[in-house]
C-alpha cells in the first residue's frame, strides 16, 4: 500500500469538490464543506476507521477521524475542509496533474495537507502498524472566516501534549503567529442641508477625532516587541460616511484590522477599544483569533522536529504573519503549524501543491507517529 499515492489521489478528488467559505462562491453558502464530508465519511469508513461529525453551526460540521491508543500521549491533528473563492481561476476544481504539481482551488490550503496526514493515518492503520499516539485528526469548517470549526473543537476537547495545525509550510516548523482583531467603529451625526453646517452634526468629523485617538492606541500597543513577530499593528482599511455632497452625514464607519503579539489578549484589546470610544461611538468585534506563540523544546515537538530534519529539511523553528486555526486552540495545549506546500500560493490565481511536498510529508509524519511507538 502506498501512502504517498493515496495522498495524491486524495488530494486531487478533494480539489474537485468546491467548498468555497468566501464570497462570491461556487458552492451553497449555507453549508460549503458538506460534500468533503461526505467524501471523507466513506473514505475513512471503507478503511475501517471510527468517525463522526460535530456540528458546528446549522448544515456545517467539523469531520473527526479517531485512531486511539490507551494511556498514549494525545496528539491533534487538524487541516481545514473550506477554501476561498475561485473567482475567475481557469480550471478552478480540475485537480489536475501538471509539471508534478496539484492544481487547484485548495491544492496547497488546505486539502493537500489535509490529504498527507489522513492518508498517512488511515495507512499506518490498515497496516496494523502501532502509532505512538492517541490520535484525534480534524477537518475543521469556516477557517477561512470565522474559525468557527476550531472553537468548536476547543470546546469538544480540553487538553492535548501536541496539537499540529495543517497549513502550506513548505514543511517548515512555525512556532509563533500573530493573533488577529478586526472590528468595525461607527459615529452618529445629525443630518443637515450642508449649506447650514451649524444645525446638524457631522459623524465624519467625529471619526477624525476618534482616528487620531487610535493612532495613539497603536503606538501604545507597539511599545511591546516580540524577537520573534516584532510588533503589533493597527490598519484602518475601510471607510464609509455620507450619503450626499450637499448632506452634512449622520453616520460613518471605518473597518479596523489589528495584528496582535500572543502576549496581548484580544479581549482586553477590545475593552480598551471600548475605553476609548466611550460614548463618542459604537465597537464592534467582526474576528478576534489568538496570537500563539510555543516553546520548540516541548517534548513532542522535539520528536517532530527530529522527523523534519531526518528527511532532510530545516528543524528551525520560524514565526510567521499570518493567523492559523491554532489561534482558537493555543489556550487548551501547545501548538504547531506544519504541512506540505507554500503559503505563497494559497489564494492565488494558479493555486498549487508540489507532489514531492506531499510525498516527503507523508514520510515526515510515518516517522513522527510510529517513532516509539
Amino acid at each position: 500500500m502506498d501512502i504517498a499515492q493515496t495522498a495524491i489521489n486524495l488530494t486531487r478528488d478533494l480539489v474537485k469538490i468546491p467548498s468555497e467559505s468566501s464570497n462570491p462562491t461556487a458552492t451553497e453558502a449555507m453549508h460549503p464543506e458538506t460534500k468533503v464530508n461526505e467524501f471523507l465519511t466513506s473514505f475513512c469508513f471503507t478503511r475501517g476507521v471510527d468517525f463522526e461529525l460535530q456540528e458546528v453551526a446549522a448544515g456545517r460540521n467539523n469531520f473527526i477521524a479517531h485512531f486511539p491508543k490507551k494511556n498514549a500521549p494525545k496528539l491533534l491533528i487538524m487541516a481545514h475542509s473550506d477554501t476561498v473563492s475561485a473567482p475567475n481561476m481557469v480550471k478552478g476544481f480540475s485537480g489536475e496533474i501538471k509539471e508534478e504539481k496539484i492544481w487547484g482551488r485548495g491544492a496547497c490550503d488546505d486539502k493537500g495537507p489535509l490529504a498527507a496526514a489522513l492518508c498517512t493515518l488511515t495507512g499506518l492503520h490498515q497496516q496494523n502498524i502501532k502509532i505512538a499516539y492517541d490520535v484525534t485528526f480534524a477537518a475543521t469548517v469556516d477557517e477561512e472566516c470565522t474559525m468557527a470549526g476550531s472553537a468548536a473543537l476547543a470546546a469538544k476537547y480540553k487538553t492535548w501534549d501536541l496539537c499540529i495545525g495543517l497549513e502550506p509550510t513548505e514543511l517548515k516548523l512555525i512556532t509563533a503567529h500573530k493573533g488577529v482583531h478586526r472590528c468595525k467603529i461607527s459615529t452618529k451625526g445629525l443630518a443637515c442641508h450642508s449649506s447650514s453646517p451649524e444645525h446638524g452634526r457631522n459623524a465624519i468629523l467625529e471619526m477624525h477625532a476618534l482616528i487620531n485617538d487610535l493612532q495613539v492606541l497603536e503606538f501604545r500597543l507597539k511599545r511591546q516587541k516580540s524577537t520573534e513577530l516584532g510588533r503589533a499593528s493597527m490598519a484602518i482599511t475601510q471607510i464609509q460616511g455620507g450619503s450626499s455632497i450637499n448632506i452634512i452625514p449622520d453616520h460613518c464607519e471605518i473597518s479596523i484590522d489589528t495584528r496582535l503579539l500572543p502576549s496581548q489578549d484580544p479581549e482586553l484589546y477590545t475593552k480598551q477599544l471600548e475605553q476609548l470610544i466611550g460614548m463618542r461611538g459604537k465597537v464592534e468585534p467582526l474576528f478576534i483569533a489568538r496570537g500563539m506563540q510555543t516553546n520548540i523544546e516541548q517534548k513532542y515537538i522535539k520528536r517532530l522536529q527530529h522527523a523534519v530534519s531526518q528527511c532532510g529539511y530545516s528543524s528551525d523553528p520560524e514565526s510567521v504573519s499570518y493567523a492559523t486555526d491554532c489561534s482558537q486552540l493555543v489556550t487548551r495545549g501547545p501548538c504547531i503549524v506544519w504541512g506540505p506546500g507554500s503559503i505563497a500560493q494559497a489564494h492565488q490565481q494558479d493555486e498549487y501543491i508540489e507532489i514531492a511536498q506531499i510525498k516527503d510529508a507523508c514520510r515526515i509524519l510515518e516517522m513522527f507517529l510510529t517513532g516509539g511507538a
